[in-house]
């Protein structure tokens, strides 16, 4: 007979737990493969750290695990056979050509503008940020990507979203609509997120667009799904690649021995590349909520339980990666993780659609700045943002001409 585990009790009050999680939120979460490999910090939050069960959440998305909060943390409907998510699904099967096509043609413009960024940063005489220019072009490329070619609208709409959405999602605050319409943040959020899924709307009537949306104008994927899915593309393709090339220039510049390397050699940029998401995953935080009580993995899980995964936590596991703090891209030599030992883009069903054009995004951008550059250098940074995504936090860096 199959044993049936409980989570571990951490035995911590909920205030104390906020507390000591807001406080050092990657050390905390860190520390808890210690306390066991699934650990319940609150009544419905359970934290999973063996592979297993993050195996079978993966495999079970969409079904026994969901996606059960929306954008602005308010619970949506996410069962298997829900009208939302059937749509949702088509409207990412449907929008995948436009994703693949780009990854294949390129984007002549982003190559240009990042060319161009590059020429600044080696012109200023101090060190730059490389963050904030590196978001500013990922924007713009995202816009491309949904509209087809530059869209001032869209652009405007996202910039004004991102940061409305961030303070919320970074105050972790999760409440029933009614409620959350109390708060300002929250009524600033939806009034920005509202205004650009109208704009993607007027788009969709006025001359036939291309991207993504045009792949998707004329489907049966009603209007609201299709703004849906166009906002959610600008808003991760805007912030997870700025991330993931922020960290490959930090870990290039505290790394001077791997730039002469990767300048020449494209399987030297993958594993620069796969060693930088190891270590900082830009999403590091994934959540599933449980569809229904069940044993799941051996793990006794109730329904309403809120499964929370760390990318950053298991990709620090020494028994697949030794010596796990240290930036090694020669790991990957000979190293094939399953994709419960690395997912840096999830996994399951709902693995981000663009990975691998963002993996093209990143290769671009270091063999542009190495061709372009004699180097690069800076001090590594010393705090990380741990808000909706994994950034750097201040960041700057020098390129020497």
């Amino acid at each position: 007979m199959d044993i049936v585990r409980e989570p571990a009790e951490i035995g911590m009050r909920w205030r104390a737990f906020t507390r000591a999680y807001n406080a050092d939120r990657l050390g905390f979460l860190s520390a808890l493969p210690a306390v066991g490999p699934v650990v319940r910090l609150a009544a419905n939050l359970v934290y999973v750290s063996d592979p297993a069960l993050i195996e079978t959440v993966f495999r079970g998305t969409n079904t026994a695990f969901q996606l059960a909060l929306n954008r602005r943390l308010e619970s949506t409907a996410a069962g298997r056979g829900d009208a939302a998510l059937e749509a949702w699904m088509s409207a990412r099967r449907r929008a995948a050509p436009a994703i693949r096509g780009s990854a294949t043609g390129g984007d002549p413009r982003g190559r240009s503008e990042l060319s161009d960024q590059i020429s600044q940063w080696t012109a200023a005489t101090e060190t730059v940020r490389v963050v904030e220019d590196l978001t500013r072009l990922n924007l713009r490329a995202s816009v491309r990507l949904v509209a087809g070619g530059p869209e001032p609208g869209l652009e405007a709409g996202t910039s004004a979203l991102l940061p409305s959405l961030i303070a919320i999602v970074d105050k972790g605050t999760r409440l029933p609509r009614p409620l959350a319409l109390l708060f300002r943040r929250h009524r600033t959020a939806r009034r920005n997120d509202e205004a650009l899924r109208r704009h993607v709307v007027d788009l969709l009537d006025s001359a036939r667009p291309s991207g993504i949306l045009g792949e998707l104008v004329g489907s049966e994927v009603d209007r609201a799904t299709i703004a849906n899915l166009a906002v959610a593309v600008l808003l991760a393709g805007t912030l997870v690649p700025a991330a993931a090339g922020s960290w490959v220039l930090a870990l290039l510049a505290g790394n001077p021995e791997w730039q002469d390397r990767a300048r020449t050699d494209p399987t030297v940029r993958t594993w620069v590349i796969n060693e930088a998401l190891r270590l900082y995953p830009p999403t590091w935080l994934i959540s599933r909520t449980v569809a229904q009580d069940g044993v799941y993995a051996g793990w006794r899980l109730r329904e309403g339980d809120e499964v929370v995964i760390s990318p950053y936590v298991s990709h620090r596991d020494p028994q697949v990666f030794p010596h796990p703090e240290q930036f090694a891209p020669d790991r990957w030599a000979g190293l094939r993780p399953s994709i419960v030992q690395y997912f840096p883009f999830g996994a399951g069903a709902r693995r981000c659609m663009a990975a691998e054009l963002s993996l093209q995004r990143l290769d671009e951008l270091i063999l542009q700045v190495l061709q372009q550059t004699s180097g690069l250098s800076g001090d590594p940074p010393q705090l990380m943002s741990t808000t909706s995504t994994l950034f750097p936090a201040d960041l700057r860096l020098r390129f020497t001409a």
